[in-house]
């Protein structure tokens, strides 16, 4: 596409990326290989930050923690940023896997609703509640 021709980007991915903190266990053959931090997540991919990524092509499993959920998949890297990370294509989801993927991400992209609750009981301060048994 030529820069110059007025056109835009269009958007290619095939889900919205969510941007999040979650830890990330690297495993190779089973064993541990490396450890790095989840920072945006979809129904299909991660990119975790790590300072020793894999060679693109790298077939790994992944035990991620995101929004208080543990997450096992397998996965292939795709893109590799040396020193910094790389995004991790998710290759084998078990349908449980994949159902809790979708909730810790409906976590991330929920409000904290916490805030509008104190406040919401502050505005209420002069309400009195009995308590019967």
């Amino acid at each position: 596409m030529n820069v110059g021709s007025g056109l835009q980007f269009l958007e290619r991915r095939r889900f919205t990326r969510y941007p999040c903190t979650g830890s990330a266990e690297i495993l190779r053959s089973g064993k541990h290989s490396e450890w790095g931090t989840v920072k945006d997540i979809n129904r299909g991919s991660c990119y975790i930050e790590t300072t020793q990524p894999l060679p693109g092509g790298t077939e790994v499993q992944l035990r991620l923690t995101i929004a208080d959920t543990a997450l096992y998949m397998g996965a292939k890297v795709v893109a590799t940023d040396p020193l910094v990370g790389m995004r991790m294509d998710f290759i084998v989801l078990p349908p449980e896997q994949g159902t809790k993927l979708v909730q810790a991400i409906e976590r991330l992209t929920v409000p904290d609703l916490s805030l509008a609750v104190l406040q919401a009981e502050r505005t209420q301060s002069n309400t009195v509640f009995q308590i019967t048994r």
